[in-house]
């Protein structure tokens, strides 16, 4: 495609570089919709007047609509944004950044998704949506375990599973870890719900809370409830979950004020299945829990880590330190940008 591109632009430069445009107009309206003029033409870094030029060719071929609450595409303007996409990223070059990413950290594939979760929520959307179109792809038939973890961003994409998920498949939804200090809709029990719901499947629930004291830790391994959960787990032969930044992560979990101190002093930038770990890649704290444990992934055939927005490619970068060879990391040019220049 880098070689048809520069054919074509030593034919009709003008050509290319107005597709170019309308196609990032598509795609910025569908990411930050409802949007008026003024806010795209700042975030396109465009004159009014300029786009306007795009925005009218586009409303006049029924790909977007406006409203007073600005404008947001069509169900044409969605469908062709959706298939112009890869080769679209193939001209910028994104699947090149997606396999040099994999490469850097040692991971078996990227996925880079457009725009900043930082800067766009709707970026939530479309790490959900490629998830889920990836799943459908890789996934053997018949019975799936998939053990989910909590978070934002894993409440998020839960919400873009399709039915389509368990064509020839009976798919099992578990969660890896009991509660934590956060709102119920982020929970890990939640976000098994909601796919399993989305997907026509079934999910387990543990109801722990994630912090135990070493004396009430024991007695509750024993519990049958527990112990179905964790033979799923052991069963599983997929593992979904979240990346977060120490700082955050630490406030979300209310760790101890001298937890908290540890992690400041051990320099702590990232936080995954429940372990504190450096820019090295090395763990400085583990959270005492019931669940899924970070050497059991090791063993697991798919394991895809969800994380976005320029603020966590650190603790992306340095979790990969951790990660296992299989792990599938789907992320978006906000983080990717950032970890591909270091």
């Amino acid at each position: 495609m880098q070689n048809e591109l520069k054919w074509l632009e030593a034919i009709a430069p003008d050509m290319v570089d107005v597709f170019l445009k309308r196609f990032s107009v598509l795609r910025t309206i569908a990411l930050m919709a409802p949007i008026g003029r003024r806010g795209l033409s700042v975030h396109l870094n465009m004159s009014e007047r300029g786009l306007r030029t795009h925005t009218d060719m586009l409303r006049q071929l029924d790909l977007i609509q406006s409203s007073p609450a600005g404008m947001t595409l069509t169900r044409e303007g969605r469908l062709v944004l959706d298939g112009l996409n890869d080769m679209v990223n193939d001209m910028l070059g994104l699947q090149q950044s997606e396999r040099d990413l994999a490469m850097l950290l040692n991971i078996d594939r990227c996925f880079i998704v457009s725009g900043d979760c930082d800067a766009q929520d709707r970026v939530f959307d479309s790490l959900g949506g490629i998830l889920n179109d990836t799943l459908a792809k890789i996934l053997p038939e018949g019975n799936n375990v998939i053990v989910v973890m909590g978070g934002n961003t894993m409440a998020q994409v839960a919400k873009e599973f399709s039915p389509e998920l368990s064509t020839k498949r009976q798919l099992t939804f578990v969660p890896g870890r009991g509660g934590m200090g956060q709102s119920l809709a982020m929970q890990a029990n939640t976000v098994c719900a909601i796919m399993a719901e989305r997907t026509h499947g079934e999910s387990q629930s543990m109801y722990l809370p994630e912090k135990l004291s070493e004396k009430s830790y024991q007695p509750l391994l024993e519990e049958p409830s527990v112990q179905l959960v964790l033979q799923l787990i052991e069963q599983s032969n997929v593992v979904i979950h979240g990346i977060g930044r120490a700082d955050e992560m630490a406030e979300r979990r209310e760790v101890d004020p001298n937890i908290l101190q540890l992690l400041e002093q051990k320099k702590a930038v990232g936080e995954a299945l429940g372990c504190f770990y450096n820019q090295q890649g090395d763990i400085v704290y583990r959270v005492p829990r019931i669940g899924l444990q970070l050497e059991r992934i090791n063993s697991i055939d798919h394991v895809f880590a969800v994380a976005g927005g320029h603020t966590k490619a650190q603790a992306i970068r340095s979790y990969m330190n951790l990660a296992p060879h299989q792990t599938c990391l789907m992320t978006d040019e906000g983080a990717a940008n950032l970890i591909l220049k270091k």
